[in-house]
């Protein structure tokens, strides 16, 4: 009777522990996949044809980049090759659909509601998300390919400032003057049309950085995008992402 007492606390207690560490398995096992959930979220999923429709839009910017870009050919391939790297295709992909997915959803809206804006939270915060895991490592790569090719070509900044000159101005300069000269009355139509008529050629808009861009100025730029980074390091360290998102969502509740 003795043994069999022992053998049932025994029982007991190995499947109390059984249970326990089950349970810690599958809370871990949720975490995960709670994880793998987060990583796989697809803003472009929302948007009919969205990757589709965001490969055309990359397209046409490789095009842009690789005009402006001239002979840089980073890592022996056009430029515009870098939207294809893990993260900064990422970027591209969701930023681009939801985009999309905000211009479908407001299109025909006159007045935006509380409502509209807490259901919109959820794809902010996987955007943020998004941006702590991926921008520092897309700009990292920008950075290196444009200061190699600056390294390599002592006219290439130059190069670059004419055929973005000339891209505006055959694309993008009338369209331009048109909005600002209907909307002079505000805020951004004043600045777009003081910018107009300040820089009318390369010669101008060269002139203007060689007189107020120097070593000091870029010193100073390079700091604060130090400390900008370091902050946003931080910020989603900490976890500020989903503690943000959790504060807007309760707020537009209230």
């Amino acid at each position: 009777k003795q043994w069999y007492q022992r053998r049932g606390r025994e029982f007991q207690t190995f499947q109390h522990y059984f249970i326990q560490i089950n349970l810690r398995s599958m809370k871990v096992i949720a975490v995960l996949l709670a994880i793998v959930a987060i990583s796989m979220a697809d803003i472009c999923e929302d948007v009919i044809d969205g990757r589709a429709q965001a490969t055309e839009y990359k397209n046409l910017a490789a095009t842009g980049i690789d005009n402006i870009m001239g002979d840089c050919y980073p890592n022996g391939d056009a430029f515009s090759a870098l939207l294809n790297s893990p993260s900064c295709s990422a970027l591209f992909y969701q930023g681009a659909c939801y985009g999309m997915k905000a211009a479908a959803k407001y299109a025909d809206v006159d007045v935006v509601t509380y409502g509209m804006l807490r259901d919109g939270v959820s794809d902010i915060k996987a955007l943020g998300n998004l941006a702590c895991d991926h921008v520092e490592t897309c700009y990292n790569e920008v950075f290196a390919a444009v200061s190699a090719c600056a390294a390599a070509d002592p006219n290439f900044v130059d190069g670059v400032i004419e055929r973005a000159t000339e891209m505006y101005m055959s694309q993008a300069e009338a369209q331009l003057a048109a909005y600002g000269e209907a909307n002079d009355n505000t805020i951004i139509g004043r600045l777009i049309n003081g910018a107009m008529d300040r820089f009318t050629s390369v010669d101008s808009i060269k002139a203007f950085f060689m007189d107020n861009v120097d070593d000091a100025m870029i010193a100073d730029a390079e700091a604060a995008f130090e400390a900008v980074k370091q902050t946003a390091a931080n910020f989603c360290d900490s976890g500020c992402v989903d503690k943000t998102a959790k504060f807007v969502r309760k707020l537009f509740n209230a």
